[in-house]
């Protein structure tokens, strides 16, 4: 319980006992709330914050078998996990990025027949959305602004990382100034994505 990872020019993997992964990329900071899990009945619970930087995350058994007990949170949003793979960046000044991600087996060719994805809900005191959709994405500035709506995001595998930070994708970085200059959350267009030459899909922390 309230144990901190924080990086600087490294990257740290963890494995929990339930077989929950996370990713902690550079100049990073995660602080795990609470983990209690029975390997007998797989049950338990998870906490977790995702304090600063990017963090990638895979379900264990215990969002599997019951995703109210793990809660992950950013400082402008709550995750809602029903297992899958999302990664998660908070820049400094608190705003999240959040991308849903397919689980893809090694060796995989196809995404629709090698590739699982399964949906996340992302909520704060304002709204929520719901991703369930590969690469789709949603940008939350403050607890007291809604999520924006989801779109599906054009990146590249290097943008799947600290450089979130910097530079937020195109789509979500559009639909922020929308929803700033009109004050309503409005979606972006809807971007066709071809991933299947990207290498990152395979789950590295397997």
């Amino acid at each position: 319980m309230q144990d901190a990872v924080k990086t600087a020019q490294g990257k740290v993997g963890i494995t929990f006992e339930d077989n929950t992964r996370v990713q902690i990329n550079e100049n990073s900071k995660l602080v795990i709330d609470d983990f209690v899990y029975d390997p007998k009945n797989k049950s338990g619970k998870l906490g977790a914050k995702v304090a600063l930087g990017t963090v990638r995350y895979a379900s264990g058994a215990i969002a599997h078998n019951n995703p109210r007990s793990v809660s992950l949170n950013t400082p402008s949003a709550t995750i809602a996990v029903r297992g899958t793979d999302f990664s998660a960046t908070v820049d400094e000044l608190g705003e999240s990025t959040i991308i849903l991600l397919p689980s893809c087996r090694q060796g995989w060719q196809d995404i629709e027949r090698d590739c699982k994805t399964g949906a996340i809900e992302v909520s704060n005191e304002a709204g929520s959305v719901l991703l369930n959709k590969p690469f789709q994405g949603t940008k939350v500035m403050s607890r007291n602004m809604p999520p924006m709506r989801p779109v599906t995001l054009s990146l590249t595998a290097d943008t799947i990382n600290n450089l979130l930070i910097l530079s937020p994708p195109k789509e979500l970085r559009d639909n922020s100034k929308e929803n700033k200059n009109a004050t309503i959350n409005r979606a972006g267009d809807m971007l066709a994505v071809d991933f299947l030459k990207q290498d990152f899909l395979k789950n590295e922390l397997a």
